[in-house]
């Protein structure tokens, strides 16, 4: 996937994300982690965001890159409930002016910084951020590595690096499932997931420490199945409202995107896990 054909799916899909995932209101594009507390699709949306944050020990104080921030509504959940400076980066400007506008109107953008860059090259000095969040946003990486060596290099000492994302079974990986898992990842324009122990490993050899996983897969079957749901609505018009030029392909590849990654997930062909790393 080059990085244009990432923009491009998330500037046609963006009325799939406000109708769907309502994003309008939550601000995020990611999975819900629902729990005895957070039972509702916008509470548990919002609800990951705490996860994340409990497991990366955020604190007063801390410097957040927000690596791929979308529209911004990780960095304006962490202003809001943490005393901290968020930076937030993306490679679509159609995303940040949203994320700008959204933090001008909560009246945080003075504790918010919105910048055009690559995580995979971000420009910034060594040692500079106290943690490096990844909300659903490393899968879009073609090699994860890369990802990770550039967060190890502007991690201060002692920060830690903070990924929710989905990893594919690369401890029982079933060959049956690669042509399902291909055209998923390919109507999400996601160039490729990395196994759980790939991952883990790409963090030892560069130098993290105290490497800590949580599966979520359980938590966000809600939001899985959400979308399947809405899919098998999606799928019996999409061939019509492609052909009135209504949607395009795009479009119509993320409805089977949303159709298959439930089925995938509940196979256990991949889980939705969370890592936590210190430098």
């Amino acid at each position: 996937m080059t990085e244009q054909e990432i923009i491009n799916y998330y500037e046609d899909c963006d009325i799939d994300y406000r109708l769907v995932w309502q994003i309008d209101s939550n601000f995020s594009l990611h999975y819900g982690y629902y729990d005895a507390d957070h039972r509702h699709h916008k509470a548990a949306v919002l609800n990951m965001n705490r996860v994340l944050a409990e497991k990366a020990r955020v604190n007063q104080g801390d410097k957040i890159l927000d690596a791929g921030c979308g529209v911004g509504g990780s960095c304006l959940w962490l202003a809001e409930h943490y005393d901290v400076q968020c930076t937030g980066i993306n490679i679509s400007e159609y995303q940040l002016g949203k994320a700008r506008k959204l933090a001008k109107k909560k009246n945080l953008d003075s504790r918010i910084n919105y910048q055009a860059r690559s995580y995979l090259d971000t420009g910034f000095e060594d040692n500079t951020f106290d943690v490096v969040w990844g909300m659903e946003s490393v899968c879009y990486a073609e090699n994860k590595k890369e990802f990770l060596e550039e967060a190890y290099r502007i991690l201060k000492p002692g920060g830690r690096v903070a990924v929710a994302d989905g990893f594919l079974n690369d401890i029982n990986p079933e060959e049956r499932y690669e042509g399902m898992l291909r055209d998923w990842l390919d109507g999400w324009a996601v160039p490729n997931l990395w196994g759980q122990e790939r991952f883990k490993k790409d963090l030892s050899d560069i130098g993290f420490k105290n490497i800590n996983f949580t599966d979520g897969s359980k938590n966000v079957v809600p939001s899985s199945h959400r979308m399947w749901v809405v899919s098998q609505l999606g799928k019996r018009v999409k061939g019509i409202a492609e052909f009135l030029r209504i949607r395009n392909k795009v479009q119509n590849k993320n409805v089977t995107a949303a159709e298959l990654q439930y089925p995938l997930l509940m196979s256990g062909a991949w889980n939705y896990g969370i890592f936590v790393a210190e430098k």
